[in-house]
């Protein structure tokens, strides 16, 4: 004769599973908090990496300005400086180009790990904010991908996301 549990209607059963330990290891704090002396703020190494999406090709469009100047109000990094500050931090990014050679990589660095995505999406939906990438936006993207140390994928998918957002 069979069991009577078999015959229930108990589909699931109790059972006893070894729990394995989750593996956890601090070092995945180093990458994430990094031992990088840096004179940049998160705000001023942000606002570099859009106005430069900007100036990529040498000349900034309206569309790119009000972009810029939208992100400026809604993003968490900006909308808590008032104009002054604002001001200030764009004079700082201005000067910091011009005398610093290695502009880029010092902004990129100071940028927490988990922001460089975004920071990637808004400065690409920059570029395209006056529907067209010319050459020298292009590059600017690809040498931003390296210094931000985003994976192609990643790249790839954010691309193909703005992309769609700018052609309809």
């Amino acid at each position: 004769m069979s069991d009577p549990a078999e015959n229930s209607q108990t589909l699931f059963h109790l059972m006893t599973v070894e729990e394995k330990p989750a593996s956890f290891s601090l070092k995945e704090l180093v990458t994430q908090f990094p031992d990088h002396k840096s004179d940049w703020t998160i705000p001023e190494a942000f606002l570099c990496l859009i106005l430069s999406a900007a100036f990529a090709d040498g000349r900034v469009a309206q569309q790119e300005l009000e972009e810029i100047r939208a992100l400026a109000h809604r993003s968490r990094t900006l909308k808590n400086l008032d104009e002054n500050e604002l001001a200030h931090a764009n004079n700082v990014v201005l000067k910091r180009r011009a005398d610093r050679p290695e502009w880029l990589s010092e902004a990129c660095e100071t940028l927490p790990t988990d922001m460089r995505l975004s920071v990637f999406a808004h400065c690409l939906d920059i570029s395209l904010a006056d529907g067209v990438i010319v050459q020298a936006e292009a590059d600017f993207l690809e040498q931003l991908i390296k210094e931000l140390r985003i994976n192609r994928e990643d790249a790839r998918l954010i691309t193909k996301v703005i992309s769609l957002k700018h052609r309809y």
